[in-house]
């Protein structure tokens, strides 16, 4: 069953300037490409056309793409996120139960956001599982590569 797509404001906002870049600068790039490869001639036998053709055809799989995600998304707000459980939205600070200096804080968001490198990780990757609807104090344990490891939930903000 395929998950109904989840973003945080910030997250739509993102999406709606990446489809407005591709729908203005990028279109109109690929459709220089395209017209500069047609004033080569004969286009049976002509790889900068194919290659211009292919680029126009990815980018408008990815225009559509993105403009489909835009549209069925559920956008999390603000004031939709709880600092009494952890959600979609919840920046939570978690530290390993067996050693607490090990302390990890990041923002769960959806696949479409998530970005581990800049603390954000996706609600449906085995930790995000983990922690949803968690409370302060809960302890939950996550299935990794290493084995089992167990978490203390110790803050959860907006």
């Amino acid at each position: 069953m395929e998950h109904e797509p989840v973003l945080t404001s910030e997250g739509m906002q993102a999406l709606e300037e990446k489809l407005q870049h591709l729908e203005t600068t990028r279109r109109r790039e690929v459709s220089e490409q395209m017209k500069n490869a047609i004033d080569h001639g004969d286009l049976s036998e002509n790889a900068e056309y194919d290659e211009a053709r292919n680029a126009y055809l990815k980018l408008e799989k990815q225009i559509n793409e993105t403009a489909t995600l835009i549209a069925r998304a559920r956008v999390i707000g603000e004031n939709d996120i709880s600092t009494e459980s952890v959600g979609v939205g919840s920046l939570v600070q978690i530290e390993d139960v067996e050693n607490d200096s090990n302390k990890k804080k990041f923002r769960l968001v959806g696949p479409t956001e998530s970005n581990p490198e800049n603390g954000k990780i996706s609600h449906l990757c085995p930790i995000g599982m983990s922690l949803m609807n968690s409370k302060l104090g809960d302890i939950v344990s996550v299935n990794t590569p290493g084995g089992i490891k167990k978490y203390k939930v110790i803050t959860i903000a907006k």
